[in-house]
């Protein structure tokens, strides 16, 4: 509108001058002195002063977050009602800064979408300034960036039972190591290492400093593998799987035990000596559907690690082809257990010393979850 209105001012001027018609010439003038007030009235500096906090930064889907506007009138002239666009992920969330007079401050607060799982980026809050004609426009920013994690929803997941003391090189007998300590592997020297833990023979066949490294076997330490797979889900299931797999982990680490996150494309968030469980969620909080790798060969890749108190395998519809690789853990692990989030044949069943838990979303893997796998249950 503001280039129009200028072309128009400076149109009328020249047929003024070609036709010697003074008001002609007159219109022109209006026109350029119109276009003049309003581009100074919209870039003249403002006097409004916004701040922004964003409280919680971390939220469950669903919970309320809420963005905090701090505002005030630093200028010398009456501030009208004023429209604040809050840039949030895709789209935009508005709110209203009422009338200010000269020196007024005020606070306003409105709610930000949390009905979605995901990371969300928070723009700086937009304030967009029109003159009087609607000519011209003009959009200042006011703040930082934020980032706003909206979680998958934490149900009520009981911690399964920990605590037994298991040898990774066998069952226990008269001769097995006294104590939870036990011998998992050699390894290389690192700076730092006990020398009183080096394995001389070894070290000196293969000309370089090896040293035991044990495992204290009492330690619970629970790995949970979320299977990624496009086509085991629909997009409703992949959203429960998703609850299921970041609820278990809080659960498992709610007594700072140590937990381990792996994905089907080969991911790996923590280990046997993270107990915050904190990036785990924050991992699950961003994860999309991913066809790259495939749930057998993460179950083959764990058959190479230490092992644990507990195996959780989260998927989609069952395929009963990966089965056989889950139960060739169970060496590996006191308990394993899967998870099937399958909405059209909803069953509990133990198969070779495995427990599958097929349930039609979240929450009904929760319950089936606390009523097939409380601590006095055992499973066989």
């Amino acid at each position: 509108m503001g280039l129009a209105a200028l072309l128009g001012g400076m149109a009328a001027i020249v047929l003024g001058l070609t036709l010697h018609w003074p008001a002609f010439d007159l219109i022109g003038i209006a026109l350029l002195l119109l276009v003049v007030i309003a581009l100074a009235n919209v870039v003249r500096p403002s006097a409004l002063a916004i701040e922004r906090a964003i409280q919680p930064p971390r939220v469950p889907k669903g919970s309320p977050a809420i963005a905090v506007l701090h505002f005030a009138n630093r200028g010398r002239r009456t501030i009208g009602v004023t429209i604040a666009n809050q840039p949030f992920g895709d789209g935009v969330v508005r709110t209203v800064i009422p009338r200010m007079r000269r020196g007024e401050r005020g606070m306003r607060t409105y709610r930000l979408p949390t009905r979605r799982r995901g990371i969300f980026e928070v723009g700086p809050v937009e304030v967009t300034r029109r003159d009087a004609f609607e000519l011209f426009r003009l959009s200042r920013k006011h703040g930082q960036p934020d980032r706003i994690w909206v979680y998958p929803r934490i149900l009520p997941f009981r911690a399964l039972p920990t605590g037994q003391i298991r040898h990774l090189e066998g069952p226990s007998s008269d001769t097995s190591p006294q104590g939870t300590i036990t011998f998992h592997r050699l390894r290389d020297y690192v700076v730092g290492d006990d020398l009183r833990l080096v394995h001389w023979r070894s070290s000196a066949r293969t000309g370089k400093l090896v040293v035991k490294h044990n495992v204290d076997t009492s330690q619970p330490y629970t790995v949970v593998l979320f299977d990624q797979r496009p086509d085991r889900y629909t997009e409703a299931a992949f959203e429960e799987a998703v609850d299921v797999a970041a609820s278990v982990i809080v659960s498992a680490g709610g007594n700072k035990a140590p937990v381990e996150l792996r994905l089907s494309e080969g991911t790996v968030v923590g280990g046997p000596r993270i107990r915050d469980v904190t990036a785990h969620v924050d991992h699950l909080t961003g994860v999309e559907p991913n066809p790259d790798g495939s749930l057998q060969a993460a179950l083959l890749r764990l058959r190479r690690s230490r092992g644990g108190t507990a195996l959780i395998v989260v998927t989609g519809v069952l395929d009963t082809a990966d089965m056989p690789y889950v139960t060739a853990l169970r060496r590996r692990y006191d308990r394993i257990v899967v998870v099937s989030l399958d909405p059209d044949r909803p069953q509990h069943a133990t198969y070779r010393g495995v427990r599958v838990i097929v349930a039609a979303d979240a929450d009904e893997a929760c319950e089936a979850w606390n009523l097939h796998l409380h601590p006095g249950m055992v499973l066989l």
